[in-house]
Formats: structure tokens, C-alpha cells, sequence
């Protein structure tokens, strides 16, 4: 199946983890930036059945992961540190579709809607498959609002849906069928009618508005996962997994690859995790438990996901099942 992919390349989280990228599928990060359209989401190196979204440097401090603090780790010259528990201090590359300082690419900026009357500004993919990596003018098909059911003709990643102005169809099933209307984030970086923190993806091209949710309550939508943002929150976003794939120690390339509940993590930290793969999903957990690591396998521990004094009000107990230093 084709994954919805959301391109980002991430600063690591004290445990290492692999860079947040959703899918309409998440895509992990790599020491050198590459475009390539199976990055979903940000890099996804994974098939190219899905959408892919990584973020920009919009709304972003760096290069990384759209957040600069979304991993609660800070960044270096020195790469990855070996101790998930005293984060990792490299601010790492993206293995797929990296955001830049440039902002978006294309004929267009989305934030501004700058095309022709009659037409909106919207991200497509630059070759058949791919996911979005461009901005370009397409013409008003529809009048679908935020929430509308949409469809997409063509393809999924065309941008030829039947959301209105200041809209994207996005969470559609493979053939384009089925998703919903998203708002563009504005000229701003704000996101006025969903009030939630813009969160910008694949080069810069995908700057949108998702709902905020809890990681350990996993309280999105039905088929939606709670994952990691690019401005250090947390969004529902499709999960994309393929029968089969998104289990715990399953390998991943993109956040949304894995199922509601787990975390796309860098591969020397979860047990059993093939070294040459992209990462592994690895679960999140509790750190207020009784017993947090419960849900971790027999070389893992519960680490804090936040560095210790970086977390958010609220997000202090937020872990993710990882061999410890």
C-alpha cells in the first residue's frame, strides 16, 4: 500500500530516537539530507505507497526535525551520544526530504495563497509517487471546508482536490478517497480556525494545522496515532503501517509506520533492531507508573523522552522503551 507520509528530520530525544516523520508517513533522519520521494514525511526511505511530509524550516530554529525542541535534545557538532539517558547532542541530517531556511518551494506559498483568482496554492509531488515536495497553483475544484470529507483526483499527492482555498485534502486511503480537509497554516505561521501550533513538513511545502494530542493517552481519532510535531507538540496524524508492519520492534522509516501507541526510534536503542535500518517502533511509556518499563522488552528501560528540565508543563512522565548507557 502507499503511505501517507510526513517528511522531518528531528534533534534526537534524550533516548536517541529516530526523527518524527508522519506519513502520511513519517520518515527518519540521516547524517546527509537527500530528497527522495519515499521519504514520507520526511525522509521516509520506505515505499513509496505513501504520503510523505517533512518538516521546514518554518516555524523552526534549525535544519532539524522542526523542533527544536520536539526531542528535547540539544544539538552538536559530535553526533549521537551512546547514552540514551543523557540525550542525544547531534542535530542530525535528513535521510530524506530535509526543511531548509529558504521556506517553501514552487510557483507559490501556500501561508499567502498568492496564485490567480480562481485558483489556490497547494504541495504536490515533483514525480509520480512521491510525496509533496513542491508548491504549485492548482485550480479551485470544490468548496470543502475544515473537517469536510475530500477526495483527491489522480493521485493522491496531484493537488487536485475539492478543498477550497486555504485547504489540502489530506488522511485519504491509497487511491486519493476518503480524507479530510486540513487548513494551511497562514502568512503568520498561525493556525486561526483550529488554534493549534502550525507544524510544517516536507521541505517546507506541507505547513499545516493538526489537532494537539497526548502520547500516552493515544487519544486521536480511530486509524490516527499520536505522534511527535515539528514544533515539539504532539499530533494525530493517519497511521500507515502495512498488515503485518508498525508492531513493536518492527522496523520504521517514517513516525506514522508505526502503530498508535509506539515511536519511530533510532535502531542502537531498541532490542533487536536491525543496524541498517531506519529505526524501530518501541513503545511509549509512563514514567509515573508503578512499574514504567512493563511494556518494554527485556534489554530496555522506560527513559524520559524529554531531557531532564526540558519538558513541557504536563509532559514530564512522557518515556519511550529504550536500551539503556
Amino acid at each position: 500500500m502507499k503511505h501517507f507520509a510526513l517528511l522531518w528530520c528531528r534533534r534526537w530525544s534524550p533516548v536517541a530516537l529516530a526523527p518524527a516523520v508522519i506519513s502520511l508517513a513519517l520518515v527518519g533522519c540521516s547524517p546527509e539530507a537527500s530528497e527522495t520521494a519515499g521519504s514520507d514525511g520526511s525522509g521516509e526511505t520506505s515505499s513509496s505507497d505513501g504520503e510523505s511530509t517533512s518538516p521546514s524550516s518554518a516555524g523552526e530554529t534549525s535544519t532539524t526535525e522542526g523542533n527544536p525542541s520536539g526531542s528535547g535534545s540539544t544539538s552538536s557538532n559530535s553526533g549521537t551520544t551512546d547514552d540514551p539517558s543523557a540525550g542525544a547532542t547531534t542535530e542530525m541530517g535528513c535521510d530524506f526530504i530535509c526543511p531548509t531556511d529558504g521556506g517553501v518551494a514552487g510557483q507559490c506559498d501556500p501561508l499567502t495563497q498568492d496564485c490567480p483568482e480562481g485558483e489556490k496554492c497547494t504541495a504536490v509531488s515533483m514525480t509520480e509517487g512521491e510525496p509533496w515536495e513542491i508548491n504549485v497553483c492548482k485550480p479551485i475544484m470544490g468548496n470543502g471546508q475544515l473537517g469536510d470529507e475530500c477526495n483527491i483526483d489522480g493521485g493522491k499527492y496531484t493537488g487536485e482536490d475539492n478543498c477550497d482555498l486555504g485547504f489540502i485534502c489530506l488522511l485519504t486511503d491509497d487511491d486519493g478517497v476518503g480524507g479530510t480537509c486540513v487548513e494551511f497554516c497562514n502568512a503568520s505561521m498561525e493556525c486561526p480556525l483550529t488554534n493549534v501550533a502550525c507544524q510544517v513538513y516536507n521541505n517546507g511545502s506541507l505547513p499545516i494545522c493538526l489537532f494537539n494530542c497526548d502520547p500516552l493517552l493515544q487519544d486521536c481519532p480511530d486509524g490516527q496515532g499520536c505522534y511527535n510535531g515539528t514544533n515539539g507538540g504532539w499530533v494525530c496524524f493517519k497511521q500507515t503501517a502495512d498488515p503485518g508492519e508498525g508492531g513493536q520492534g518492527d522496523v520504521c522509516n517514517f513516525i506514522n509506520q508505526c502503530n498508535a501507541g509506539l515511536y519511530c526510534a533510532n535502531a542502537a536503542v531498541v532490542e533487536g533492531c536491525p543496524g541498517d535500518s531506519g529505526g524501530c517502533c518501541t513503545p511509549f511509556c509512563d514514567l509515573g507508573d508503578p512499574d514504567p518499563s512493563a511494556l518494554c522488552q527485556d534489554a530496555e528501560e522506560c527513559v524520559a523522552y524529554w531531557e531532564e528540565g526540558q519538558a513541557p508543563p504536563g509532559e514530564e512522565n512522557i518515556g519511550v522503551c529504550a536500551i539503556p548507557a
